[in-house]
């Protein structure tokens, strides 16, 4: 690197080093154990790349009522009904940025320092970018008009009412991050339209009715057990997982471990992976001080992340402005948000009492 280094040739040193980063190992103090959106949700089995200034989806709630019996020669008025209702959600954008100056470069002036200072910036904001994504995955909009913050897996698989514990498909009230709640999703209204609640049941602790509780919510829902290790890992059913807090996952393994009779075969362990009915259960501490203790089971087919054609980890050229002319900073901008086409189908939430 030579002596004196121009504003022009550390925006082409920059461009080019990021472009040939070698693999070097950096230690992280991570926030979580465990990155499930990250490693699983955006990845290409379960993402989806859309256009357009908002998402739109249509889904079938009701029929025409067209179905009845009839008489010979009895006249049959036609009826065309419009059944389709449509599911909205707004873009919602993230960014993370990272800078280095003229003069950091001066003082690390062999090739090996500065490509392992470029690579310590840059991944301190993808990590960072990465905590961000995954807390809001497993949190709701402030309110109702919220636009900057995407809905996140509480906003379309709700939990039960205070007054409403009876299991089934009795959940439709999004409880918002400010305090407030409403029954409309996407766009649509579950209070006047049954078919747009979730599942949700309660438990009081992880025991032999617990496991009741998730059969039923199985079957309710659709969920597909693997029959096979090949299925677990590529088959149609890598699309069902369980996700749980710290308490929860413990207190579930424990009871898998005291297995007797009264429980099944429901509990066991497959190829070394926790699992209920051999659907995988993810530890989730992004979860874990959740108040009433939310268990989720998710189809991702169902549900699953929507990122913006061309604006998705888009990383810009480096770049300088005139009040800080020495500073080259780098951005990356993400478009996207999280969607669910049928709430009936996109799992279940078992729960704590709603107090």
């Amino acid at each position: 690197m030579p002596s004196g280094v121009s504003n022009a040739d550390l925006l082409d040193l920059t461009r080019t080093t990021l472009q040939n980063l070698p693999d070097m190992e950096f230690e992280v103090a991570l926030d979580f154990q465990e990155y499930p959106v990250c490693n699983l949700w955006f990845q290409r089995d379960k993402v989806q790349v859309d256009d357009g200034t908002s998402i739109e989806r249509n889904i079938i709630l009701d029929t025409s009522g067209n179905a009845s019996m009839v008489r010979l020669y009895q006249k049959t008025p036609i009826n065309v009904a419009d059944v389709q209702v449509k599911i909205t959600a707004p873009w919602v954008q993230s960014q993370v940025h990272w800078s280095i100056e003229r003069r950091e470069a001066l003082r690390n002036r062999k090739p090996s320092r500065y490509i392992e200072l470029l690579r310590s910036r840059r991944v301190d904001a993808t990590v960072d970018l990465s905590d961000l994504l995954e807390r809001k995955a497993w949190a709701t909009p402030t309110s109702e008009s919220d636009d900057l913050n995407p809905r996140g897996l509480p906003y379309w698989l709700s939990k039960l009412e205070t007054s409403a514990t009876t299991a089934g498909f009795n959940a439709m009230r999004v409880r918002y991050a400010g305090g407030t709640t409403s029954t409309t999703k996407g766009g649509i209204d579950g209070n006047t339209n049954a078919k747009w609640k979730g599942y949700a049941f309660v438990y009081t602790a992880i025991n032999a009715d617990f496991v009741r509780s998730m059969r039923r919510a199985f079957h309710a829902t659709h969920f597909v057990s693997p029959i096979t290790a090949y299925d677990l890992r590529k088959g149609p059913a890598v699309n069902y997982r369980i996700y749980m807090g710290l308490d929860e996952l413990v207190e579930f393994e424990d009871l898998s471990t005291k297995q007797n009779d009264n429980l099944g075969r429901d509990l066991d362990p497959f190829h070394g992976t926790t699992t209920f009915k051999r659907v995988p259960i993810i530890y989730t501490p992004q979860i874990d001080d959740d108040d009433h203790d939310a268990i989720y089971g998710v189809a991702h087919n169902k549900f699953y992340p929507f990122v913006m054609e061309g604006d998705w980890m888009r990383e810009s050229d480096p770049m300088s402005d005139v009040e800080q002319h020495n500073v080259m900073t780098t951005f990356i901008d993400c478009s996207y948000q999280f969607f669910c086409k049928n709430v009936r189908e996109a799992g279940f939430v078992g729960h704590k009492v709603v107090s």
